[in-house]
């Protein structure tokens, strides 16, 4: 019997705003490579650097960075800053060229513990030193909060870069969900003309169908799986009495059972530190579900986790997917 072939694709998430400025797009394996290691690293500056490729574009953008590989630098627990040396510097270089395949360095990260996403003098005076060029990047996690930002150098100016892309690989038969669009008030009001135009033609069948397709009626009830018709107004309940003769028997009251109670869902209140994959191994053991996290509360940047915050997850993630 022959394999089932699986086909991918890849779509593009975008964490904050996009702008005029170069394009930057993380794999999404590099992104949780990077939680990952910010949390495993929570004392001291810890941090290493970014690898991958710088493609020109004919836009407005000029290029884009795609980091595809984050790699460590050794450093001792709990030092006060990230000192990156040429040696380290050498190594990586050396590292990418034997195996040619036209990877380069295009950037760096590292951990502010603490005290916020930004870059002290320290930090620029190497970023200047080892990654001149403008399409060079620094990312900088505050692994104590949800805090992220990214920095790049133009001509002796500091920019901070509105957003950034992820990018995720998608099985052919993956289903995405995507965000509303803000069309979605136009798309309505075609509709409600559509039906409007529906019921005029259509006469009495018309507004039948668009009676139960549309609007929800009003004269049934629900009682757990059952339909139970509206109760009669009392004068209509006394005539009923009258004209029942006295040796008939009432009929037998069935009670409805109400269905089990189990919750399929339950909340989760943010913690400091927390993100969605760790939040995702903590419930049920595997980081990868962070994404019914996020689909389930609308969240479209899990680096903007804010303490405090309750989430809506399910019990059962099965059930969800």
């Amino acid at each position: 019997m022959g394999k089932e072939r699986i086909t991918f694709s890849t779509r593009r998430f975008l964490v904050g705003r996009a702008g005029p400025f170069p394009r930057v797009v993380f794999r999404e394996e590099v992104m949780q490579a990077l939680d990952r290691y910010s949390h495993l690293h929570s004392v001291g500056e810890q941090g290493g650097f970014l690898i991958g490729r710088k493609q020109e574009l004919k836009s407005a953008e000029q290029y884009e960075v795609l980091v595809e590989r984050f790699v460590p630098i050794p450093q001792r627990s709990g030092a006060s800053r990230l000192v990156i040396n040429q040696e380290h510097y050498d190594s990586v270089q050396a590292a990418l060229k034997r195996s040619g395949g036209g990877e380069e360095i295009v950037g760096w990260a590292h951990t502010h513990p603490g005290f916020g996403v930004f870059l002290s003098s320290f930090d620029r005076e190497q970023h200047e030193r080892f990654f001149p060029e403008p399409w060079q990047i620094a990312y900088v996690m505050d692994n104590h909060t949800p805090e992220r930002a990214l920095y790049r150098m133009v001509d002796g100016e500091w920019k901070r870069l509105a957003g950034y892309y992820v990018l995720r690989d998608m099985a052919e038969n993956e289903i995405g969900i995507a965000a509303a669009r803000r069309g979605s008030s136009w798309l309505r009001a075609v509709l409600v003309v559509l039906l409007a135009a529906l019921l005029i033609a259509g006469g009495s069948y018309g507004y039948t169908l668009v009676r139960d397709l549309y609007f929800r009626p009003a004269e049934t009830q629900t009682a757990g799986n059952q339909a139970v018709e509206p109760l009669p107004p009392p004068e209509v309940e006394e005539e009923a009495a009258a004209e029942q003769p006295p040796d008939q028997a009432a009929p037998v009251q069935t009670t409805l059972t109400p269905p089990p109670t189990v919750p399929r869902y339950t909340e989760y209140v943010v913690k400091r530190g927390d993100n969605l994959w760790s939040i995702a191994q903590e419930l049920w053991g595997d980081p990868s579900l962070y994404r019914i996290i996020a689909e389930e509360n609308g969240i479209t940047n899990p680096s903007m986790l804010a303490v405090g915050t309750v989430l809506k997850v399910p019990v059962d993630p099965r059930a969800a997917e």
